[in-house]
């Protein structure tokens, strides 16, 4: 298996996160509406249990992942933002 190293002074290097994330019941539409709106987020999935598929997308340069999750984790409707996958890369 091949490992990339990156460089965190690196300006090409973005992360890619996915989360689950748990809405309040009868929340789940509203919260994915909010969410969309958030720069660097999609909301991919909902289902009608209050679950959302969410990806969240830093671009080089950024330095706002962790400001993202927690915003969202701080949205009305929210129960709970769990990461459940992380990439990071460079731009060649």
């Amino acid at each position: 298996m091949k490992h990339s190293t990156i460089d965190p002074v690196n300006d090409k290097a973005f992360t890619i996160a996915g989360l689950v994330v748990h809405t309040l019941p009868g929340c789940s539409a509203s919260v994915a509406d909010t969410l969309n709106g958030f720069a660097g987020v999609e909301v991919h999935q909902a289902d009608p249990t209050g679950k959302l598929v969410v990806t969240v997308e830093e671009q080089a340069g950024e330095k706002t992942m962790i400001d993202t999750i927690s915003r969202i984790n701080q949205t009305q409707g929210v129960m709970s933002a769990a990461l459940v996958y992380s990439h990071q890369g460079t731009e060649d």
